[in-house]
């Protein structure tokens, strides 16, 4: 294992950084403070940004790709803030010579990896899901909405509603998305829901998967399940998401 863990957390960014040296979690904290002045400064001089749960156009190198995020799943642009925020600290990285980056924000998490990892997804159940990503599957997101567990807001009742996709700010607000249209749901009405979800965009994301209490469903291009020992301590306080080797 070449990369070390460390933890970040400034105001409602509480994340874990995977990096290979200090200098490159330090970057990865700078991009963080760098993403949350220039989201802040915006919403003081535009604070409907901060409360509207539909899509909204806003100009501005974050903010321009949260508000397009929020454009093609529908939701509002605090959608997928945080998503947006782990994947520019992961570019940062990257530009800085990170041959492997991984933030995890909240439980939206941001990579580019040069092995594979296994991300467990964590539905507050006893058994939870994991699943292998390797470097060449496309994947640089894996990001968790949840009407059950954390903090975020949430019109749906899924434990555990992950979008995997290429871009971090798009797969964190299709989370959302998807995570709204699950309700109390039984087996039959979770498999349409999420076919129909699947089928209107799967231009935008690679795969995703609900779970909600016993039922588990998927779509698209789903990693190799795996097994893998959930840890508590592994969890960014207050995801719903653990990652281990």
């Amino acid at each position: 294992m070449k990369y070390k863990r460390y933890n970040f957390q400034h105001k409602e960014t509480i994340t874990t950084v995977f990096a290979e040296d200090p200098e490159l979690f330090i970057v990865a904290a700078d991009a963080m403070m760098e993403a949350r002045e220039e989201i802040e400064n915006y919403i003081k001089n535009d604070p409907y940004l901060l409360s509207t749960l539909t899509p909204y156009h806003c100009e501005g190198k974050l903010i321009g790709e949260m508000s397009r995020a929020s454009l093609l799943a529908g939701v509002g642009p605090m959608a997928s803030v945080a998503g947006c925020i782990a994947g520019y600290a992961v570019d940062r990285m990257v530009e800085r010579g990170a041959s492997f980056a991984v933030v995890d924000n909240g439980g939206d998490i941001a990579m580019s990896i040069d092995e594979p990892i296994i991300v467990g997804v964590y539905t507050g159940h006893e058994s939870s899901m994991a699943f292998r990503i390797e470097p060449k599957s496309g994947i640089r997101a894996v990001c968790t909405s949840s009407g059950r567990i954390g903090h975020s807001f949430s019109f749906g009742d899924a434990d555990a509603a992950t979008v995997f996709g290429e871009d971090p700010c798009t797969a964190d607000a299709f989370a959302t998305a998807l995570g709204n249209e699950i309700g109390d749901f039984g087996k039959e009405e979770i498999k349409k829901t999420l076919r129909n979800f699947w089928e209107g965009n799967k231009d935008h994301v690679i795969a995703c998967t609900v779970v909600r209490d016993d039922v588990i469903g998927l779509a698209g291009k789903v990693p190799e399940m795996v097994a893998a020992d959930m840890d508590m301590d592994l969890i960014s306080k207050g995801n719903p998401f653990i990652m281990r080797r």
